[in-house]
């Protein structure tokens, strides 16, 4: 993929963050804080209950509860006893093995391993399989990049905001496995085995790894990196 396109999707991601508005800032903040923590804590392989995260975030466990509903309804994946089990990292296995700190768990989709490791603050090992080929796939990586590759000529599929996926929900959720992105977002062996696959879904592009951590540290990272500055300037 040539770079200048790379760039345009990347900013199509990153360009949904910009149409928030100021009121839903605070939020969104909260948001990114929760999100961090019950990643952290799912990173241990069990599941997150809405007790686990008063201390954590601070709020009391109905305010929390009322947000696990909020994820349940956008496609968070609960057990039966509504404890958080999936929100981009998942006890529920999916195609993307995800091995963090001694546990086998999984990513709803191919660009969430990216982001995942560094939202965790550990190295991960990601194991895959190239859909066409059925050949596997391994990756290592830390919460600064990506360190291995097997194969070298790993490539990803993403899909586009506004073009492959909606940049709104009309219907069902907009989160999880099953969900319009995180469905059509794989790893491929090769771009000859990535362009067989996409031969019948137009709009979705081909990524290198090297361009997924880019849109990812763009997308996640770099949003979290100025939360967590932001909160540090202003405590309280």
């Amino acid at each position: 993929m040539q770079t200048l396109i790379a760039d345009e999707i990347i900013n199509a991601w990153v360009g949904q963050d910009n149409a928030i508005s100021a009121e839903l800032e605070d939020m969104l903040d909260l948001e990114i804080e929760l999100t961090t923590g019950f990643l952290q804590i799912l990173s241990a392989g069990q599941p997150v209950s809405a007790a686990h995260l008063v201390e954590r975030v601070g709020l009391p466990v109905e305010q929390i509860e009322a947000i696990f509903e909020q994820f349940a309804a956008r496609g968070g994946e609960f057990d039966a006893q509504r404890n958080l089990v999936g929100a981009a990292l998942t006890i529920n296995p999916t195609p993307h093995r995800f091995r963090v700190k001694g546990n086998d768990l999984y990513a709803w989709c191919a660009l969430d391993t990216f982001f995942l490791p560094n939202l965790i603050g550990e190295t991960a090992m990601i194991e895959s399989i190239d859909p066409i080929s059925g050949e596997p796939i391994r990756l290592t990586i830390t919460p600064d990049g990506v360190a291995e590759v097997h194969p070298a000529s790993t490539v990803l599929s993403i899909t586009v905001p506004g073009v492959s996926c909606r940049t709104e929900t009309s219907s069902g959720p907009d989160t999880g496995p099953h969900s319009e992105a995180c469905s059509q977002m794989y790893f491929f062996t090769s771009p000859e085995t990535a362009e067989i696959w996409l031969e019948d879904r137009p709009g979705i592009a081909i990524f290198t790894v090297e361009e997924a951590w880019r849109l990812a540290k763009a997308h996640w990272i770099d949003k979290k990196c100025c939360v967590s500055s932001s909160n540090s300037q202003n405590p309280g």
